[in-house]
């Protein structure tokens, strides 16, 4: 989350307005609500950026975290041991699923890919792809969360067919749970998003 305004309102309390959710594909970290008094972490010029090389995700890293402005000596820092993912390189949550049962039977199935880089432009056209090529992985779950049907797609659609549908569920289903990722440059899923809707 972040706050376009911070104002100072009295000792230690601000009033933010103007959110903005979900920025920078962090949609799938958010919670609501949250409860009155939640902590949160102010980010600003003293934020340290840490150097991480290729060869240390997935590995542990010993970590000193001083205080402010003090040494990694200091008595009062803490020290752990860290393990990364690579959460920077994988693909963002797709955006705005639909799902819509037509005349025939069939469900049309659709959502809009969220670039990592260059997505921002108020300008016409989709989001630039961020990978070699297009590529999804659908999963389509009953209402327990069992895996019914994957498909791996190269378009942000997919026609779910009543034959299809019959074939999974043993008949044309009331409601659809489905979820849907994009497939990154090394071949793994990013983060997925999911839509329960009664048709």
């Amino acid at each position: 989350m972040q706050a376009r305004e911070c104002t100072l309102v009295g000792p230690n309390e601000y009033e933010l307005s103007g959110f903005l959710r979900g920025r920078l594909g962090s949609a799938h970290a958010m919670r609501a609500p949250h409860p009155v008094g939640a902590r949160i972490v102010k980010l600003d010029e003293r934020l340290a950026r840490m150097t991480i090389n290729v060869h240390h995700w997935q590995e542990p890293l010993p970590v000193a975290v001083p205080p402010a402005n003090a040494p990694m000596t200091d008595a009062r820092a803490a020290f752990a041991s860290i393990i990364l993912p690579r959460a920077h390189a994988r693909q963002w949550a797709p955006a705005h699923l639909q799902a819509k049962r037509q005349p025939n039977g069939d469900v049309a199935i659709s959502w809009v890919r969220c670039a990592r880089s260059g997505g921002d432009s108020w300008g016409p056209g989709e989001p630039p792809i961020g990978a070699p090529s297009e590529a999804y992985q659908l999963d389509i779950l009953d209402a327990a969360g069992a895996l019914k049907r994957t498909a791996t797609l190269n378009s942000p659609s997919f026609t779910y067919t009543s034959a299809l549908q019959s074939a999974d569920f043993g008949a044309l289903p009331a409601s659809l749970r489905f979820q849907v990722a994009q497939i990154g440059a090394n071949g793994a899923t990013g983060l997925n998003s999911a839509l329960t809707i009664t048709l």
